[in-house]
């Protein structure tokens, strides 16, 4: 079964990077045909995953990655269906790499959820930040690319990226605080993950609040904070030096 989860992943992240190089190409419906095809293709895997987990596949990195794509890309749809989001290559793009990145992941056919994970508070937490952090992935790649012409148009899309990841962001710490009070007795401890997901709060709360007065820091501050998540998301997560984080996927 973990033989043809991995195939499946391996498959999607080409489909994806197939939209994102016909998108570049001008073909946008075929760009789009692809990009639903991938998608399928990540929710049959994810339901190969939960079989073989024999439970809500979020508790390792590549489980995780796997679920990006499944997740972002609706909300993605609606960026482009009520806000006039530019349909890109950049969601494609971000959708291959996170399975690219699933792939060089250890597998962990044998994994089981643990006794801490088992909590009605797992899975929203898990998936607000996974949508929160795939959509603000897409953000931090619109305000990199905005340049000459399009910058304006580029950075409104990064800011109707992060507008719509914030509430997630906000779900996430705050559904945090409560599984740590249920589990552990207290809503902060001060770890590492807990520390650096407010840090990514705040840099995020800090451009909301100045974008506006200082309107050329806009793309800066999108990238800085994006920094922040990929500290709080890989570094955190993966380096066993990083601190004895309970939150640590290398523990």
């Amino acid at each position: 079964m973990m033989t043809a989860a991995t195939i499946m992943t391996a498959f999607a992240a080409a489909v994806f990077a197939a939209s994102s190089c016909v998108q570049w190409r001008g073909h946008e419906r075929a760009a789009v045909r692809l990009l639903v095809a991938g998608w399928c293709v990540c929710a049959a895997l994810f339901v190969v995953h939960a079989v073989a987990a024999q439970a809500p596949p979020f508790g390792n990195m590549r489980h995780v990655l796997c679920f990006f794509p499944l997740a972002i890309i609706p909300a993605w749809a609606f960026l482009v269906r009520v806000q006039r989001f530019p349909v890109s290559a950049q969601m494609a793009a971000v959708a291959s790499v996170a399975l690219i990145g699933a792939l060089c992941m250890p597998l962990q056919a044998g994994w089981r959820q643990a006794p801490a994970l088992q909590s009605a508070w797992f899975v929203p937490h898990v998936a607000s930040y996974v949508v929160a952090y795939g959509l603000l992935a897409l953000s931090a790649v619109s305000a990199a690319m905005a340049h000459g012409a399009r910058r304006e148009e580029q950075l409104r899309a990064a800011e109707a990226a992060a507008q719509l990841a914030f509430p997630f962001l906000t779900l996430g710490l705050c559904s945090g605080a409560l599984w740590a009070d249920a589990a552990w007795g207290r809503y902060w401890a001060w770890d590492i993950k807990e520390v650096w997901s407010l840090i990514t709060w705040s840099l995020y709360l800090l451009y909301f609040h100045s974008a506006a007065r200082y309107p050329e820091s806009r793309r800066t501050l999108l990238l800085v904070a994006f920094a922040a998540v990929l500290v709080t998301f890989v570094v955190v997560n993966l380096l066993p030096g990083a601190a004895a984080s309970l939150h640590s996927y290398a523990q």
